[in-house]
């Protein structure tokens, strides 16, 4: 009881400190009398945005962000189209959209005239694309939330021809051409002008992948479902042929039975071979010489040393039954006769590390070889073998960058910021020019508040780094603890006094993702570090209150969902905030600047709405004050490295990797990514700016209501935000870190 007193006479000591206005009785908050700035939806709606980068990125050699789709035209092989959206199977999502060139990759243009759904925003997020080889000028684009588009211009214009959702791929066969769609399986006569409906999905049984042969040795088409089971197309009609393999686990990443891919012989039509997930992490390879019938797991024993196992699989042209699989840092051939243990062999070594989808066709004595990966687009001209790197990654100079959580100087000129499938890349001429800074992926990314020289970089590979001379160079903490990706705020300051810091810590258990759960937090900066003694089971974001450090809310992860706590002593003393349902995901959380008595959180209900809580009295208890936006998970789950590529084609072991190997959480990227008020404001009502999955969101009334600001862009999916002087970056999934024209809410005081 005595706990209790303290806490609340705590709490109500921060709203003292922070400057707040009005009378209160007991340990009540007063309730603010400044008044709203009159800004409207429309000029909210208005906000532009340009992009600062990275988008020409490098692993080394020269790259580019994530490719799943790519066309060329037979006629002239300097015109290519590619896109990058959400593949079919445990694939990084991005939200590029389509790009073409005409001079072989020297230099790229989004085309999106027409391609857009039904709000008018660009329906970025492309899995598939289709060209016609007797009219090259027709194209066809399976996207992921608006279905198939098709242009007739070779990609000036496009048209929505059947609209639908998580269109996936295509394939000729017959003489007509199918697509794969939540609606099942569609077939167009017409060059994909009209579709039909031939064999209609369900809610568990949809198409998700094709494989076909129609040549000299016969012909045969096939279709992948998302339950797992195969089809094949015989006499005008489909029917069940047999079921891959797969064995359930509950309560791991990839839990679904779905076809990835499918490949079949061209010289044995009845040689299939097809990659779904193994029910963990990684992606089986599963091969049938009886039409689909029955299936063979293979090279089951050797798929943890190939990374994430089967990503993508082609047949050759040139080499009877020569299979070629690409993995996650590798890609190498087999002979594909049904065997379930083949002996694998090296196949060409590529620039790019982590692949998506292969095409093959004939090139001389060898195969040619298109791979399209999260390093771009490659050419390889020999695909069986190759000294040195004879490949060309020839999307290199499109922009297509996936950026995830940054950092920026009170200038605008430094940029930290982390990428998915990159190292973290910097600037320090406020975009202009980039360089790798050998971080790891997926990182987060921070300044010292008053000395921006002090950089810190958070990750699950490297745990803590520092850097005290502008993020040039790190030298690791000797800390242990690591973030997971999956957090939002990891990292936090005490306004008066920056050395002093706190960290959420503890990654998802698997192999190479070590580290305790816990709140931790340092006094000198991070050179030291020791971790608060919280009920508190896995904290994923913090939030300290702008005008007082003692007042922390604490976003907690247990058994059965995500949760708030409040502190109003600095961690001595916890309280749980009331009011709050628990979620699937981590809250994220904001303080505004203005008042420590309001604090936003937002996360995801079960009906996949991105809502906002707002406290009034500094975190005690919640209310629901709005739904920002529908925002459906991914299909299927998100990958996650089980090896941690740190250089290229090594891998790292880590503490705890292979004891904790078989204990993953079913934890995926949450669709609401970070909330975060408008820190320079200081009168007034701040702006606070909400990311997610499905748009960019501005409120000026503390998230009562919000306005869409991403309208204009290409990408629609984002991530971390930032205000700095006004002016709003946000980081995307295909533009980089994007930066508002002009100040969206101009600061209450001159910057210090």
């Amino acid at each position: 009881m005595s706990n209790r007193r303290s806490f609340f006479a705590s709490l109500a000591a921060v709203a003292i400190l922070a400057g707040c206005r009005g009378g209160a009785g007991g340990n009540a908050l007063p309730l603010t009398s400044q008044t709203v700035r009159g800004e409207s939806g429309a000029a909210l709606a208005g906000i532009k945005f340009k992009s600062l980068g990275p988008t020409h990125m490098s692993d080394g050699l020269p790259t580019s962000g994530k490719v799943n789709a790519y066309a060329v035209n037979p006629n002239n092989p300097k015109i290519i189209y590619m896109a990058g959206g959400r593949g079919t199977g445990l694939e990084t999502y991005s939200s590029a959209g389509i790009l073409r060139t005409t001079d072989g990759g020297n230099s790229w243009e989004t085309i999106d005239k027409g391609l857009v759904d039904s709000n008018g925003r660009i329906a970025s997020v492309v899995n598939s694309l289709w060209i016609d080889p007797a009219n090259p000028s027709v194209l066809l684009a399976a996207t992921e939330y608006a279905g198939i588009f098709r242009t007739s211009d070779g990609g000036s214009t496009w048209a929505s021809v059947y609209p639908t959702t998580a269109a996936t791929q295509f394939v000729s066969y017959g003489g007509a051409v199918f697509a794969a769609c939540k609606a099942g399986i569609l077939v167009s006569n017409d060059d994909g002008a009209t579709w039909t409906v031939k064999l209609a999905g369900t809610a568990k049984r949809y198409p998700t992948a094709f494989g076909a042969v129609d040549g000299a040795s016969g012909s045969a088409l096939y279709a992948g479902m998302a339950n797992g089971t195969i089809y094949a197309f015989s006499g005008g009609k489909w029917s069940k042929t047999g079921k891959l393999p797969y064995v359930k686990q509950t309560g791991t990443d990839g839990s679904v039975p779905a076809v990835h891919q499918i490949a079949v012989d061209p010289y044995v039509p009845a040689t299939v071979y097809a990659s779904s997930n193994d029910g963990e992490w990684d992606q089986d390879l599963h091969a049938s010489v009886d039409g689909g019938k029955t299936w063979n797991t293979v090279l089951e024993s050797e798929y943890y040393y190939y990374g994430l196992g089967t990503q993508a699989i082609a047949f050759s042209y040139v080499h009877p039954h020569r299979l070629y699989i690409g993995a996650d840092g590798f890609m190498y051939y087999i002979l594909g006769d049904g065997n379930p243990n083949p002996q694998a062999f090296n196949a060409a070594n590529l620039s790019i590390i982590d692949l998506r989808n292969v095409w093959t066709s004939a090139n001389g004595s060898d195969d040619a070889c298109w791979i399209a990966s999260d390093q771009g687009l490659d050419y390889e001209p020999t695909c069986s073998s190759s000294s040195g790197y004879n490949d060309r990654v020839v999307s290199a100079s499109s922009a297509t960058g996936l950026a995830r959580r940054f950092t920026v100087s009170p200038d605008g000129k430094t940029l930290l910021a982390s990428m998915q499938d990159f190292d973290s890349h910097l600037t320090t001429d406020g975009g202009a020019s980039w360089q790798v800074d050998g971080l790891y992926e997926d990182g987060f990314n921070e300044l010292r508040p008053g000395d921006p020289s002090v950089c810190y970089a958070y990750d699950e590979a490297s745990g803590l780094s520092i850097s005290t001379n502008g993020c040039q160079s790190f030298h690791s903490s000797t800390s242990d603890i690591t973030p997971s990706r999956l957090m939002t705020n990891t990292i936090a300051f005490d306004p008066k006094d920056p050395l002093t810091m706190y960290f959420a810590a503890g990654p998802n258990n698997g192999p190479g993702f070590y580290g305790p759960k816990g709140l931790y937090k340092s006094t000198d900066g991070g050179s030291t570090i020791s971790q608060l003694t919280t009920s508190i089971v896995w904290p994923g974001a913090i939030a300290v209150d702008p005008s007082n450090g003692s007042h922390i809310v604490v976003s907690d992860m247990r058994g059965k969902g995500s949760t708030l706590y409040v502190t109003a002593n600095a961690g001595k003393t916890w309280k749980k905030s009331a009011g709050v349902p628990p979620t699937k995901f981590w809250y994220a959380i904001t303080v505004s600047p203005v008042d420590g008595r309001t604090v936003l959180a937002s996360s995801v209900d079960k009906a996949n709405n991105v809502f906002v809580l707002r406290s009034t009295n500094g975190g005690r208890s919640f209310a629901n004050v709005s739904i920002v936006t529908n925002a459906p998970p991914l299909r299927g789950h998100i990958d996650r490295d089980r090896t941690l590529l740190i250089t290229r084609g090594q891998r790292r072991e880590r503490p705890h990797e292979k004891e904790e190997g078989a204990k993953s959480q079913a934890y995926v990227y949450s669709p609401e990514r970070e909330i975060r008020y408008n820190q320079d404001v200081t009168t007034g009502k701040p702006d606070v700016a909400i990311t997610t999955l499905r748009g960019a969101f501005v409120s000026a009334d503390d998230g009562s209501t919000w306005t869409r600001i991403d309208d204009g862009l290409v990408s629609h999916s984002f991530w971390g935000s930032r205000w700095v002087k006004g002016y709003l970056y946000i980081a995307s999934d295909g533009q980089g870190v994007l930066r508002s024209t002009k100040p969206v809410q101009a600061p209450s005081q001159r910057w210090r």
